[in-house]
């Protein structure tokens, strides 16, 4: 049975249910005169949400506040309750293969498994060299390095020189220490 919004000639609205839609419409309940069925009203009212995607959901420790324990909390049971609805819709699911790269050529386009690496790092590269030549700044700090897609690197010193790391200029402990030929023992 099927219900529809009818309306009479001397504009009296009513629903009725009919077997099918090919099935003539009833009378007007109030009047007895000849129906015509109207659109039904559109409900706008409250409106589901699936909730964050899984590829919108954090995938790394910066992105849960450094492990903040209310944030933890937070998006555990946000996943929990994606999970629990990619179960009942699996339409929602999406990609579900393994990320194996995420960061640098890959941040915007992670490279899956089952996909064509070769053929994803000349994708990635191709699209990296576009957007720095639309937009020069893009992926640099003001030191003018390359950030390599990462949140603060070139500030904590990563790859640069330190007391305990070897560099071109200071040889390691280990190179200090082994005697050259022809030095005396």
């Amino acid at each position: 049975m099927i219900l529809y919004d009818l309306r009479c000639e001397q504009d009296h609205r009513f629903t009725a249910g009919l077997d099918s839609m090919m099935s003539p419409n009833p009378e007007c309940p109030a009047c007895g005169g000849a129906s015509s069925r109207v659109p039904s009203a559109v409900g706008i009212g409250g409106r589901a949400s699936a909730g964050p995607s899984r590829e919108q959901m954090p995938h790394s420790w910066q992105g849960i506040d450094r492990g903040n324990p209310e944030a933890v909390s937070h998006w555990r049971k946000k996943m929990e309750k994606r999970e629990k609805l990619e179960e009942k819709y699996p339409e929602l699911a999406g990609d579900r293969r393994p990320v194996l790269a995420h960061e640098g050529i890959f941040e915007g386009r992670p490279l899956r498994a089952g996909d064509n690496i070769g053929e994803s790092v000349a994708k990635a590269t191709a699209a990296q060299r576009a957007e720095q030549l639309t937009n020069p700044a893009a992926g640099k700090h003001s030191h003018g390095k390359p950030t390599h897609g990462k949140p603060g690197a070139g500030k904590s010193g990563v790859g640069m020189p330190s007391a305990d790391k070897p560099s071109a200029d200071k040889p390691s402990a280990a190179a200090r220490s082994t005697p050259k030929k022809g030095d005396a023992q």
